[in-house]
């Protein structure tokens, strides 16, 4: 489904509403690619999309808490089907972390793909994903076999060990995207869904007259309008059972859609369009008309940039247990991130602002996490998230790398490097924050696109005994490695330059789909020393050792 048609908020949240309904007490999950992106993004959206729902926390559902409980003179008046349910999971939970409970007794536990603890060890009858393009099929495969038990229970349910996977339109082309998720087409059989949504649409029809008869038998109390209403209700239980028959066969397991952002054009406006299509950016035929991704014309910028540049056990799982599904995590959780030593930030300055924080190694340069900021959100936001996620890191000395630019006004105190520095080193109220930056690029020349390809290219390679190995970690840096992947070149007067025209994109959509993240990443990895090194002088005084230990 295309870029802003709703995924989340309408089409997840409305299956959702529809199963704690349909199977009350039962255990579902819901699978992120990484728990940063389903702390930020995606439950933000499940609970904006209850709530259109009429479902409200604290009153149909609570986040990691123990559910209320009630005697059963106090439940005498709920409906018969819930009274054995209500605010009470059929499974048993040791546990209400990462957990929502709801009142009609439907659980759903929250985990990612990068924190395999978070979904081990429990059953499931239901599988949320979105942005499940990000997700390794066989990571998915492994998931899936969790779903299974409490057949006795929900057997008799048409959503029984189903799943409902979204995503906007998959590019294999890039690093980190897979496309298991359309073997869903041919897997769907298209006349047998038709006579499960014409046997739905005949059983809806049922009931609004068994609805209309009951209400006139109610007004008139006639045995006529009584015969009727009753006859009305066994057709309508008729069809249901017809419908429900259907929905279980086999051949009618997989129901599956492509649609563009254009469903959803009523929300977004024809100028949000207007605004996509104007610069004919790459990926708006995949992102936003759902079309299958044809070969690009620029190649790759970061021609060399491959699998072996990411890693993705970079969570320290018992560490992490200590933060709940609303709590934000922090550098704690990083495993490769030694407390004890130097950080290293490449700074990015714009209407987004990019930090890569990394720290050195013997022979390595490993970028542990990506921070950023979106406009109107500036610099003092960038310090404040930077200071609050690395609040334990013990060693509070850094290396700042940004862009040239940073340097205008320096003498002056308004260069962006220089305010970076002091929002860092102090908090909004000028109280020391007990960090220290230095400055790295002081007088640094101008890093050219073409010499960044060259750059890039070598370093990337790793053939080059004189250059450290790079290692990213594909879940903390998710923007940044999207923005290296999807980077392309262009010639401008004969010299091969980084196409930048994804930067003019709106706001929002500049984490994932712009250049920008990819020039921190420049600046942190283009000092002086290696600049050098590639440039063919590999004395025996820079050949690449941490800096600092």
């Amino acid at each position: 489904m295309g870029r802003g048609s709703a995924k989340t908020t309408d089409f997840q949240a409305e299956r959702l509403a529809e199963i704690i309904f349909d199977m009350p007490g039962a255990p579902l999950v819901w699978v992120a690619d990484t728990f940063s992106n389903l702390t930020s993004n995606i439950l933000p959206g499940v609970l904006e999309g209850l709530e259109r729902k009429g479902l409200h926390e604290g009153v149909h559902y609570v986040i990691e808490k123990e559910p209320p409980t009630y005697t059963e003179k106090e439940k005498e008046h709920l409906p018969t089907w819930l009274k054995p349910h209500f605010w009470k999971p059929f499974n048993r939970l040791v546990s209400y972390k990462r957990t929502i409970i709801f009142h009609t007794g439907t659980n759903i536990r929250f985990g990612s793909l990068d924190r395999p603890s978070t979904l081990a060890g429990s059953s499931y009858v239901y599988v949320f994903g979105d942005e499940v393009k990000y997700f390794k099929e066989e990571k998915i495969a492994n998931l899936m076999k969790a779903v299974r038990g409490y057949s006795v229970q929900y057997g008799n349910s048409p959503f029984y060990r189903g799943y409902s996977f979204t995503t906007d339109m998959p590019d294999v082309s890039h690093i980190g995207e897979y496309d298991w998720i359309l073997k869903g087409a041919s897997a769907m059989n298209t006349e047998r869904l038709t006579l499960v949504m014409q046997a739905g649409l005949v059983y809806n029809q049922a009931l609004h007259e068994y609805v209309a008869a009951k209400l006139e038998w109610q007004r008139t109390r006639t045995p006529e309008a009584e015969r009727e209403y009753k006859n009305k209700l066994r057709t309508a239980r008729l069809w249901r059972s017809r419908w429900v028959e259907l929905r279980r066969l086999p051949e009618t397991a997989t129901f599956f859609m492509l649609a563009s952002s254009y469903i959803n054009v009523d929300i977004l406006t024809a100028e949000w369009f207007d605004d996509a299509f104007a610069e004919q950016f790459s990926d708006y035929k995949a992102a936003i008309l759902s079309m299958k991704p044809t070969l690009e014309g620029g190649e790759r910028f970061y021609a060399n940039l491959g699998e072996r540049h990411f890693y993705y056990d970079g969570i320290d799982e018992e560490a992490y247990e200590r933060f709940g599904l609303l709590e934000q995590e922090d550098s704690r959780v990083l495993r490769y991130c030694n407390p004890q030593r130097t950080l290293s930030l490449g700074v990015d300055f714009g209407n987004m602002c990019s930090m890569c924080v990394a720290q050195e190694e013997p022979r390595i340069l490993r970028v542990l996490k990506f921070i950023y900021t979106l406009s109107p959100e500036s610099i003092r936001q960038l310090a404040d998230k930077f200071v609050t996620y690395f609040a334990h890191h013990r060693n509070k000395y850094v290396m700042l790398y940004y862009d040239r630019a940073g340097n205008n006004y320096r003498k002056m105190g308004a260069d962006t490097a220089s305010q970076l520095k002091h929002a860092i080193e102090f908090d909004s109220n000028e109280h020391p924050t007990g960090w220290s930056v230095q400055l790295m690029s002081i007088g640094q020349g101008n890093i050219g696109q073409g010499d960044e390809y060259i750059f890039m290219q070598e370093l990337l390679a790793g053939h080059n005994k004189y250059l450290p190995q790079v290692l990213i970690d594909a879940y903390q840096c998710k923007p940044l490695k999207a923005s290296l992947e999807n980077a392309r070149t262009r010639v401008s007067k004969g010299k091969i330059c980084k196409d930048k025209r994804s930067e003019h994109l709106p706001v929002a959509e500049l984490p994932m789909r712009s250049t920008n993240p990819s020039d921190s990443f420049k600046y942190l990895m283009m000092t002086p020393p290696l600049i050098q090194i590639v440039k063919g002088s590999p004395r025996s005084d820079i050949i690449y050792e941490p800096t600092f230990g």
